[in-house]
């Protein structure tokens, strides 16, 4: 069997890395830049690990053929126009065992140019661990600091769709980072995928720097990568901030698809550190739907204090108060460009 390590992967240049385990799993951790083509559906593998369970590795085995065996026509019609676009077809499971083994041996014994990663998921999750540091090692970060609704994402968005370098944690940890931050997020967080997604934007990145949002090294449930989030501290700082009136507007943009119920379970965990008339008074803007007089109240009473007792941590090396967001975006280009990051 042909078996490649990611680190060669790496230095191919017209490959794709096909994920022979259940869209379930793909969905949850998979690896930047592969397409899931599941040797068995999430329903056929909860049943075949049942029979395992329950009777026996053999009647699993058997199960498991009958099932993929089906499959087969519409895993071929998708391994050939995979083919006519790569020179090399890398199949991957959970551990480089069964499932992408025999996807491997039969679609190389059809003549196709194919391979089978080396250790599957797993070894590729114990590599970018190991070298995380090392991808992130003379990486710039530029930090964009603000209070709550000063439209820090918002300003990355508009920066990354003009060219510019941009590492949006928040997009890529499915949370906006408050006790707020998971609601109308449309993926579970995880840890693997999000350590994937940096590691990917750190080996792809070739301008030597990043512009970022400032985070706590927690974002909902899942953690910074160590190396980068010391990196972050470490780097260049900028302070935008912008009227009451156009944050409340971010914010209700941002949570224009929320339910009452959503914002109320959040407001519960707000709830544990303050004093129980706050709250009441929280909660029955809440219910009466008045979100964006309950949304100023929030910043001006809760975030803002809290944000406040950290604001001079750093140095900032550029001031920016703007009233469309238009403006703080032309503003950093030109710090880009003053300070040689951008030609």
């Amino acid at each position: 069997m042909r078996e490649i390590s990611f680190d060669k992967v790496l230095k191919l240049k017209n490959y794709i890395l096909i994920d022979a385990r259940s869209p379930k799993e793909f969905k949850k951790q998979g690896i930047p830049g592969a397409v899931n083509i599941p040797t068995l559906l999430d329903d056929e593998r909860a049943e075949v690990g049942t029979v395992y369970v329950q009777e026996s590795k053999e009647k699993a085995k058997e199960i498991g053929v009958q099932k993929i065996s089906k499959r087969l026509p519409e895993i071929f019609k998708q391994v050939n126009e995979l083919s006519k676009k790569y020179n090399n077809l890398i199949f991957y499971c959970a551990r480089g065992g069964m499932r992408s083994g025999s996807l491997e041996v039969l679609f190389n014994t059809l003549g196709f140019k194919t391979m089978k990663l080396q250790g599957g998921y797993k070894g590729y999750r114990e590599y970018i661990l190991k070298n995380m540091e090392e991808v992130n090692k003379n990486k710039e970060y530029i930090v964009i600091h603000g209070r709550t609704g000063e439209g820090k994402t918002k300003i990355l968005e508009k920066l990354e769709n003009k060219g510019y370098s941009v590492l949006n944690l928040e997009k890529l940890a499915d949370h906006k980072g408050s006790f707020f931050g998971g609601v109308c997020e449309k993926r579970e967080q995880s840890q693997k995928r999000f350590d994937g997604e940096i590691f990917h934007r750190l080996t792809e990145n070739k301008k030597g720097y990043f512009l970022v949002e400032s985070e706590s090294k927690r974002i909902g449930n899942i953690y910074v990568p160590e190396s980068v989030y010391g990196s972050i501290v470490k780097g260049k700082h900028l302070f935008v901030s912008t009227s009451m009136e156009n944050r409340v507007n971010i914010i209700m943009e941002d949570y224009a698809n929320a339910t009452i119920s959503e914002l109320e379970e959040c407001l519960l965990k707000v709830a544990r550190y303050i004093s129980k008339e706050r709250y009441e008074r929280y909660h029955n803007l809440l219910m009466k739907g008045e979100l964006a007089k309950l949304s100023e109240i929030l910043m001006d009473e809760y975030y803002d204090p809290l944000y406040d007792v950290g604001i001079n941590k750093y140095n900032y090396d550029l001031n920016i108060n703007y009233k469309k967001i238009e403006e703080a975006v032309e503003d950093i280009i030109t710090y880009l460009k003053e300070n040689n990051y951008e030609d």
